[in-house]
């Protein structure tokens, strides 16, 4: 019947089973991680509740059973009672229950414990997570009180960029012309001291005697 019940839980999303508990199909959403991005789906979860009874489940579980069993809603209703005290004697006995598509019941002390499947059941699988780099997109920005767009702010910087470019350019070219000015006026005049100084002799005049001698 495990394989019934697995339908009927996946399709209505609850389920009693009286003396043990109720089984629920709770949504969870997408979860990312620091690299992946899990998908969103369903997890099974489990409440014991020994009081709990067939009752509990709508007349549709029955009418369905009834359906692929090919018999009354009452004779269905009689043999998943049947079932469910089974396995809770299978449990009493400490014996592990493999509920297939759904989990695994134990019972190690008082208490019914519940494994659900390790597989979220989702129609989607998680996939790893990756930066999106998009070198063209043109982002609006502000820059104090003026709003602007990353488009803009990269043509400026390439502007710069360019106009500093060309003072390097405009300053190494005037290095370079005073410094083959200077060789050129070395090689002409040479390398002493009075080229570079006035080469006109200067001439010693000497004054007069401006007192008389005795």
């Amino acid at each position: 019947m495990f394989p019934l019940l697995s339908a009927y839980l996946y399709q209505e999303k609850k389920l009693t089973v009286p003396g043990i508990g109720l089984f629920q199909l709770i949504p969870v959403h997408a979860a990312t991680g620091f690299e992946t991005v899990e998908a969103p789906g369903w997890e099974i979860r489990f409440t014991e509740n020994r009081e709990a009874s067939s009752n509990e489940n709508p007349d549709a579980l029955y009418a369905f059973l009834a359906g692929k069993e090919q018999m009354s809603t009452v004779e269905a209703l009689e043999q998943f009672e049947e079932f469910a005290r089974n396995v809770l004697v299978r449990l009493n006995d400490q014996e592990t229950v493999v509920w297939e598509d759904v989990g695994t019941l134990e019972k190690p002390d008082f208490r019914i414990a519940f494994i659900p499947q390790a597989v979220t059941l989702s129609p989607f699988t998680g996939i790893a997570a990756q930066k999106v780099i998009r070198e063209h997109a043109n982002v609006p920005l502000r820059v104090g009180e003026k709003e602007t767009s990353s488009e803009a702010i990269k043509e400026a910087q390439q502007k710069e960029q360019a106009e500093q470019s060309r003072s390097r350019k405009i300053t190494w070219m005037v290095l370079a012309a005073a410094v083959v000015i200077a060789a050129a006026f070395l090689l002409k005049n040479g390398c002493s001291l009075q080229s570079a100084g006035n080469q006109q002799k200067a001439s010693i005049q000497k004054t007069e005697a401006t007192y008389q001698q005795n």
